[in-house]
């Protein structure tokens, strides 16, 4: 057999494969029989194929007989070329060329993809990124607090008008431009908070006062140009009424705490906390960036179109009536960014000879159930699911990189407080 590979871009290989008749004859010669075995001649027996008969079936048969012959010998001979030339295709190869008949060579010619030479940036050598570091504020600490505040609150029913801030249940029924009701178009016992949302300006204007087992017409302005026109019949309003700030509220919140002072604190350490996570998954992102974009590398086209094949599926349990190609064309870009991640990732693994055993996931194991308050039984029947073992075992390896990674990195943080971050996306 003769192998000729050719290369059309970093990731498309072409293979053209000459096999010698001499090499085919005796196994075409057996498919010849069987397909004869199993003919039965007009007028004779099942098998008995002799002299005119003969003749008659190979000016018949031969031509499919070569076609299946060749189609059954290029899945052997292609299985072969891709293990003489250490090849190993990401994709099903395409049949380009397909020669044979009786007598003669076997000729094919097939493309196919794969997992493109990955040339990593001399990283070990230390590479450098910028970073956002932000501090928190006593800002955090007081949003914080009265979100409590909200969610350990009473709400007490309002006998005279509404006030903004007040909350409104009632019946809303959409109305056409003349002010009729629209048939299909009334919420029942819908809740909307005055001064919030949709409910602010003239629309909230036209709510305050009002009182239960009133109607009034509104104008709700939802954005982008879209209004809508309501009578709404007032069941019930009502104001939410915040507990002081004090260290009964403490107590309240948390059993463990004693004091106003140590309910900030925790605050404090939890909105440190959130504020360290969210900078370590900003880091990890910048590394990704900075990989992807040093890297010399295309996406195969297989793997992009797999990529976005799940992402419609997905997207297609959403919605219904999706527009599977206007969706594909716009997430395209973030499929080629992120199918070349998951090839210089594993050439990343590969260098930095990284791994996870079965120790490793038992060890990780352990950890989670000392630090859960969950019962041991369900973790571990949990993790007893190869699925969920296996993502495990993927988020470790990804720390493990990441850490590795990390001793390479030059770190540039620019400090930025919170309340200057919450002007800057107001």
């Amino acid at each position: 057999m003769k192998i000729k590979l050719k290369n059309i871009n970093s990731y498309t290989k072409e293979l053209t494969c000459t096999v010698p008749w001499e090499d085919l004859k005796d196994s075409f010669q057996d498919e010849f029989n069987k397909m004869k075995a199993n003919h039965t001649p007009k007028g004779g027996r099942k098998g008995k194929v002799f002299g005119r008969d003969l003749e008659l079936f190979k000016k018949n048969y031969t031509a499919a007989i070569e076609a299946n012959f060749a189609e059954k010998s290029l899945n052997v001979y292609y299985s072969k070329a891709m293990q003489e030339e250490n090849l190993n295709p990401i994709n099903q190869a395409q049949v380009s060329n397909l020669e044979f008949s009786e007598g003669k060579d076997l000729i094919f010619t097939l493309s196919f993809q794969m997992l493109p030479e990955v040339k990593l940036p001399n990283y070990q050598k230390k590479f450098k990124i910028n970073m956002t570091k932000y501090i928190p504020s006593d800002e955090d600490i007081d949003l914080s607090l009265n979100e409590l505040r909200q969610q350990h609150s009473n709400i007490k029913t309002v006998d005279g008008g509404a006030v903004s801030g007040n909350f409104i249940m009632g019946d809303f029924q959409e109305l056409d431009d003349g002010d009729l009701p629209i048939i299909g178009k009334r919420m029942e016992k819908q809740y909307i908070k005055l001064g919030i949302g949709a409910f602010t300006d003239s629309t909230e204007k036209d709510l305050l006062g009002v009182k239960p087992d009133e109607k009034r017409k509104v104008t709700v302005n939802y954005g982008e140009e879209k209004k809508a026109r309501y009578e709404i019949h007032v069941h019930k309003v009502e104001e939410q009424v915040l507990p002081d700030l004090n260290d009964d509220f403490a107590i309240t919140v948390s059993p463990d705490l004693k004091s106003l002072d140590e309910l900030k604190n925790k605050v404090k350490d939890n909105i440190q906390l959130s504020i360290d996570d969210d900078y370590e998954k900003r880091k990890r992102q910048e590394f990704i960036n900075y990989f992807v974009s040093k890297t010399k590398l295309e996406a195969p086209d297989s793997m992009i179109d797999r990529y976005l094949d799940k992402l419609v599926e997905e997207q297609m349990t959403k919605d219904k009536n999706l527009d599977k190609d206007k969706f594909r064309e716009e997430a395209k870009p973030g499929a080629d960014f992120n199918v070349k991640w998951f090839i210089i990732k594993d050439a990343l693994v590969e260098k930095a000879e990284i791994s996870i055993n079965n120790d490793d996931l038992n060890n990780e194991i352990d950890n989670i159930v000392k630090e859960s308050n969950e019962d041991e039984k369900k973790i571990r029947e949990f993790f007893s699911d190869n699925n969920n073992k296996n993502s495990l075992a993927s988020n470790l390896l990804n720390d493990r990189l990441f850490t590795h990674i990390n001793e390479f990195s030059i770190i540039k943080d620019k400090e930025m407080s919170t309340s200057e971050l919450r002007k800057q996306t107001s």
